[in-house]
């Protein structure tokens, strides 16, 4: 009886060791960045310019999906911002920037309420300029829901904590 309990308590740590093995990072490229983020969290899909973050499984239930955006960095942080908020219902007349640091680089973070009658999740943009780019990093609902409100989970700190830039050439 001793020796199959204890066979089973091996075997059982072998399997939460597995499952953890299992969560493999992925990595995408935009530009400049890299992202490595856990792609059994995660789908990340690249269309011009820009990666979807769409979240899997369980956690569609708690995370809402995030993009980034590569764009030119002739326009501020602020307008890029605004820009990005037309998407959405979002109330930007008190629109201010937070700093920020995304893999080594500064950057500004800004939030903006919805207008909308119903609690729904703030919309979340950080924006870094590095190297001629501006790159964006954004969780916005174009509609009245989402899925984050109560969570206390930030919506883009897990992809942002992923992110590097390029070294400049020597």
């Amino acid at each position: 009886m001793r020796s199959t309990l204890s066979a089973t308590l091996a075997l059982g740590s072998v399997c939460i060791l597995g499952m953890g093995a299992h969560a493999a990072d992925a990595i995408i490229h935009l530009g400049d960045a890299r992202v490595r983020y856990d792609d059994t969290r995660w789908q990340a899909t690249e269309r011009s310019g820009r990666v979807q973050f769409t979240p899997l499984g369980e956690n569609a239930r708690r995370l809402d999906p995030a993009d980034l955006r590569i764009l030119d960095d002739s326009a501020t942080c602020t307008d890029l911002a605004l820009q990005a908020y037309e998407l959405g219902y979002y109330d930007t007349r008190a629109l201010a920037p937070t700093p920020t640091v995304v893999g080594g680089v500064k950057g500004e973070r800004f939030e903006a309420h919805t207008g909308c009658r119903n609690a729904t999740p703030r919309g979340v943009i950080i924006c870094v300029k590095t190297k001629g780019s501006a790159y964006l990093l954004q969780s916005l609902n174009t509609g009245c829901q989402g899925n984050n409100l109560f969570s206390g989970i930030d919506p883009l700190s897990e992809i942002a904590n992923g992110m590097t830039f390029k070294p400049d050439a020597p």
